[in-house]
């Protein structure tokens, strides 16, 4: 990338659209773009063969390719760029397919202004970079299990120098290091099905750039991203390659936030889940849950006004004292204090995650299940695919509860 400028390659054979798209760049003061046009998909591929260019600016229709072909074409023979599609088609459908394809947006000729489509551009070039360097992390983790199944197989050539006089525990061993095999090749397959739950969880969170600023946005996604690494390292960190303390994960994960959103001391995490181990197909999406439904109470629950009404009220009845620390939380006895409590138990194959606090609550007129942000949405999402339940009630603040069955596997 340029250090002044974005370089933009635009495929589109139409002068009047090329112009444009050209004033709306130009009026973009921050990032700066360079704007490059061919009018035929093959004079555009072999100038990105030969040129640097950050980001693909395609239509779908061109004098040598049409239609969705168009953008397959682009992908393979330029993987490495992210792709930002321009057309007329505003066809639902070929948007989906194109997002499923990993095309990084699908803009509507016609609804488009200078500020959606440099932030449009911008992102696509942060999700792709991000996306590389999660790609990495798969390979660095391929290069693990390659070695680790080298070292393994060198000590099954030991263990077979012995074959007669330990037949029986040679055999027990094999069994051992076969079921270690079978379990590093799933983490791997799992940790590429969280490649894309990370790009998706993006995709979910571009749709709110009209309504959020794109710092909080970035502050989520990297939230979001952390809640799945976090599952990782936990993982990384036992004995048992298949099992998660989220008791040990989850303290992790709160203090996280805390230290993210510089959280003021008035406001404490009571955390209760002794003894919980979940698999990783469960771990993931508690973890994004509670990583939502945290964040939540971070930003909304305890406004300055929450605090400042009820030091008025307590003043009149309460003398001050010291705060003290005691087991899992604070306790403020000197100070108005606001809670966030997380409960999770496994009763009876049934597991109950509760997460509240003593806030403002929600608005009456709001229905979470249907909720416009992002943020609901997708805790529903993943409720559905643990098949749980959820509720919420409203007294003395907010509490949502899910319950769902404890996992076979």
């Amino acid at each position: 990338m340029d250090a002044k400028y974005i370089n933009v390659l635009l495929i589109e054979d139409n002068l009047t659209d090329t112009a444009l798209i050209r004033e709306m760049l130009n009026e973009v003061q921050k990032p700066r773009f360079k704007l490059h046009n061919t009018r035929r998909l093959e004079d555009g591929l072999n100038y990105i063969e030969k040129n640097e260019a950050d980001v693909l600016l395609l239509d779908l229709n061109l004098p040598d390719s049409f239609g969705f072909d168009t953008f397959l074409k682009a992908k393979e023979r330029a993987p490495q760029i992210p792709i930002v599609i321009l057309s007329a088609f505003d066809d639902e459908d070929v948007a989906i397919n194109a997002v499923k394809g990993e095309a990084q947006d699908y803009l509507i000729k016609g609804k488009v202004d200078s500020s959606l489509l440099s932030r449009s551009m911008s992102y696509a070039i942060e999700r792709k970079a991000i996306e590389g360097e999660l790609i990495r992390h798969r390979d660095h983790l391929e290069e693990l299990v390659q070695e680790r199944t080298i070292e393994l197989q060198e000590a099954n050539k030991n263990l077979k120098k012995e074959i007669e006089e330990r037949k029986m525990a040679e055999d027990e061993i094999k069994a051992s290091l076969e079921e270690k095999n079978i379990l590093l090749e799933e983490i791997h397959h799992r940790v590429e099905n969280n490649l894309q739950t990370i790009s998706n969880l993006m995709g979910l969170e571009y749709t709110q750039l009209n309504d959020k600023e794109p710092i909080e946005i970035y502050q989520e996604s990297q939230n979001r991203v952390k809640a799945i690494a976090l599952i990782h390292e936990t993982l990384s960190r036992s004995e048992d390659f298949a099992i998660i303390d989220f008791g040990k994960y989850a303290h992790d994960l709160i203090n996280h936030l805390f230290k993210s959103y510089a959280v003021d001391k008035n406001i404490d995490a009571n955390i209760k889940m002794d003894g919980i181990l979940l698999d990783i197909d469960t771990a993931v999406p508690c973890g994004l849950i509670l990583n939502e439904l945290v964040t939540n109470s971070i930003k909304h629950a305890f406004p300055s006004s929450y605090f400042e009404d009820r030091k008025l009220l307590k003043g009149r009845f309460t003398q001050p004292s010291n705060r003290e620390f005691v087991n899992d939380q604070f306790t403020g006895q000197n100070d108005i204090t606001g809670e966030i409590n997380i409960f999770f138990t496994l009763d009876d194959g049934n597991f109950t995650l509760k997460v509240g606090d003593n806030g403002i609550g929600l608005p009456a007129d709001i229905d979470f299940r249907y909720a416009e942000t992002s943020g609901m949405q997708l805790v529903n999402a993943l409720v559905r695919q643990l098949d749980g339940l959820i509720d919420l009630e409203k007294d003395n603040g907010c509490e949502f509860k899910i319950i769902f069955r404890e996992s076979s596997v």
